[in-house]
């Protein structure tokens, strides 16, 4: 069971890393490279797409042919993407390409990455479901939670790091994690028989109990993305940095907010009977005192509060939002839950984006209004509502 809970663990982490790897030296490099702001933007959006569309799909997958050979199958493509993307910044950097050849090949690259990436996670936990009970499933959310949380925090650390070397050795890294990933799930990752072998029952993200915790999910996702998104941008604006002071120190306060989420998770592992609504709620609560802090006490120490607090939020919403989830479906919609779940996150990167920089535009503050508003009325939500019952949903699932 440990190995198996390592093997998850080091999963998402590595696919986590994947994203996250990229984000520090994208700039830079588009700008080597000769494009503009809005390539960028392009090539992340649509790798963002691609995410939301194929997690439902992968996690499907992973009901019909086993969790194991999706994995597996995930990690092939990443590092086949990862090769593919490296080699066309590398011939763009060497002037080999140019122009809208690059542009085009960067993007399909990209969408190539956002396309495996989501077969790993929407696996994986569906994996936890179906080794933990309904007692261990929160700690065991937690677990793949930490994951997402280390991947955070070491993903802009390790390219930080390599892009010492120079800018593009970071996507050298990102192209071999997953070939190391690859080899620790196929040796420690116990083949597993399938769920079920035809086809599965379909998860609808309006199903009752479902769509409650999608919501969390969508909510809580767009408030982390944005906060990455605009949290520089306010840090210089405020605080009157120069770029290098803001690269700096928002590295800083994702770095508090990626350990506290490690730290908050660790506990919930300890504290396994921890149901997913007062998770969610509590960690509600202290994502608006967050946003309170970054809006009313500007200083540094005052934002690094908040990127810590927002931290713990976060690490009690995300196991949250994952067990309540799986507990509100049957056996055999574990990967199809798990791929929702999955796809919510990519539709986030979507559009927080663009809806978060729109408002900084209007007014810096807006943002972080807009997330505070958005999070009260979720948790009033999650109050008003009752989630369906988690028998109550299994049995009904098998009747249809």
């Amino acid at each position: 069971m440990a190995r198996i809970r390592f093997s998850i663990f080091f999963s998402v982490f590595v696919a986590m890393v994947g994203l996250m790897i990229i984000a520090p030296v994208m700039p830079p490099l588009i700008r080597e490279l000769g494009l503009s702001e809005t390539h960028s933007g392009l090539i992340i959006s649509l790798g963002s797409i691609a995410m939301a569309v194929m997690a439902p799909i992968w996690g499907r997958r992973s009901d019909m042919k086993g969790r194991k050979p999706v994995i597996l199958l995930g990690f092939l493509g990443m590092f086949a993407s990862y090769v593919l993307f490296t080699l066309t910044m590398y011939a763009g950097l060497n002037k080999l390409i140019s122009g809208g050849l690059l542009v085009v090949l960067l993007i399909a690259a990209r969408g190539l990455v956002g396309l495996f990436i989501p077969a790993v996670p929407a696996a994986a936990q569906a994996y936890m479901a179906d080794v933990t009970d309904e007692n261990g499933r929160s700690a065991g959310m937690a677990l793949i939670g930490a994951a997402n949380g280390m991947g955070l925090v070491l993903g802009p650390a390790i390219a930080g790091a390599f892009a010492l070397i120079g800018l593009i050795w970071p996507l050298y890294i990102g192209a071999i994690l997953p070939l190391i990933a690859f080899i620790v799930v196929l040796l420690l990752i116990p083949t597993q028989k399938a769920v079920i072998h035809a086809k599965p029952p379909k998860v609808s993200p309006f199903q009752k109990g479902v769509r409650l915790y999608l919501l969390a999910d969508l909510t809580s996702m767009i408030s982390i993305v944005s906060l990455q998104v605009i949290g520089g941008f306010y840090f210089q604006d405020q605080l009157l940095l120069t770029t290098t002071e803001t690269a700096r120190m928002v590295s800083f306060g994702l770095m508090f907010c990626g350990v506290a989420m490690i730290i908050t998770q660790g506990l919930q592992m300890k504290k396994p009977k921890w149901q997913p609504k007062p998770l969610i709620l509590a960690g509600s609560l202290l994502l608006i005192v967050s946003m309170l802090i970054f809006l009313f006490v500007i200083n540094l120490y005052g934002f690094y509060t908040a990127y810590f607090l927002f931290g713990v939020g976060a690490g009690l919403i995300m196991p949250g939002f994952m067990t309540g989830s799986s507990l509100a479906v049957s056996r055999e919609q574990q990967g199809g839950v798990a791929g929702l779940v999955a796809s919510v996150q990519g539709i986030s990167a979507v559009i927080a984006p663009i809806l978060s920089t729109t408002l900084y535009q209007l007014d810096k503050h807006l943002p972080f209004v807009f997330i505070a508003a958005l999070i009260l009325l979720m948790a009033i939500t999650m109050l008003v509502v009752k989630a369906k019952p988690a028998g109550e949903a299994a049995r009904a699932a098998k009747q249809h």
